[in-house]
């Protein structure tokens, strides 16, 4: 019984630990951080988006040219 009692202080002083660093971490300027690392999350998810529809239009250009190929080789009588 002793053993669970120590275990559940350590637990809760551990907890009380952790706050008390978010608190300094917070007075300390710590927003500053987390600012500037919002808006640097904000820029690749901008990035993401471009390069995303960067892709769907490669998609899209290569599906047409498959689709015209498939054309083209149904029709192996006819020369151009």
């Amino acid at each position: 019984m002793a053993q669970k009692g120590g275990k559940l202080k350590t637990i809760l002083l551990t907890l009380v630990l952790i706050a008390l660093l978010v608190i300094v971490f917070i007075v300390l300027g710590g927003g500053k951080y987390l600012s500037s690392a919002g808006k640097h999350l904000e820029g690749v998810g901008k990035q993401a988006e471009e390069i995303k529809q960067d892709m769907k239009e490669k998609a899209t250009t290569i599906e047409k040219t498959v689709e015209k190929l498939k054309d083209d080789k149904a029709k192996p009588g006819e020369k151009k």
